[in-house]
């Protein structure tokens, strides 16, 4: 019975923050404001939950897929967009920092990571 509840419902919201929130404090190291990392996590919860709900509905036969959180869709590029847009918005000033501790970045990284969200922005 455990198991097919698992296999027919999304993870609570709760467990993805949570997780997400470690990683992010473990990359952080306290080199990132806590209130901001705060909203961050925030965010960044909200946005792949809401995805996680989206596909669960959309593809059927990937339900199991998109019932607990994987770790790796924390580094995908929409999500770091999410993360330097936001950034950008609160006219942080130490956002190209941040943002290289959080996506695990050097400057020629971060700088590549700037070009393809202009070129994905833009085509």
């Amino acid at each position: 019975m455990l198991f097919w509840k698992t296999e027919n419902k999304i993870e609570p919201k709760k467990e993805f923050n949570s997780k997400i929130r470690e990683y992010y404090i473990g990359l952080s190291d306290n080199q990132i404001p806590t209130e901001l990392l705060k909203e961050i996590i925030s965010k960044v919860t909200e946005q792949i939950y809401s995805d996680y709900k989206r596909f669960w509905k959309q593809y059927p036969k990937s339900r199991k897929r998109y019932s607990t959180l994987r770790m790796d869709d924390i580094e995908h590029p929409s999500i770091h967009f999410m993360i330097t847009d936001f950034l950008n918005q609160k006219k942080i000033s130490k956002s190209r920092e941040y943002s290289k501790i959080l996506f695990k970045m050097n400057d020629e990284e971060f700088d590549k990571h700037l070009d393809y969200k202009d070129w994905y922005e833009t085509k």
